[in-house]
């Protein structure tokens, strides 16, 4: 548990797939919902306890690529939330050197 991974989809659904296949594969489902889940690193791929799941709705007239972007966008603050909560501490972009007021 001393390591954790993003996956662009809410596990343990597309376990094992990567970018654009994984939001294809929830397009091509016709599920109503995607997102990203933050996940400790076991053995298996992708099978390691969660830590911290986002969710966005999936649009009718969403692609793969358009659904991409709405998980990716989430998975920044996922990661200090988990960061946070794996930590029991306060992690901001500022700290990371990051100012999200530049993009």
């Amino acid at each position: 548990g001393r390591c954790i991974n993003v996956h662009p989809s809410l596990l343990p659904k597309h376990a094992g797939g990567m970018d654009l296949e994984v939001h294809q594969a929830v397009i091509d489902a016709k599920e109503s919902e995607s997102g990203c889940t933050i996940h400790e690193v076991t053995e298996e791929v992708d099978g390691g306890p969660i830590v911290i799941q986002k969710v966005v709705k999936v649009d009718d007239s969403d692609t793969a690529e358009s659904l991409k972007s709405k998980v990716q966008a989430l998975e920044g603050v996922a990661f200090i939330e988990a960061i946070q909560k794996k930590c029991k501490t306060t992690v901001s972009y500022a700290d990371a050197g990051v100012s999200i007021d530049a993009g």
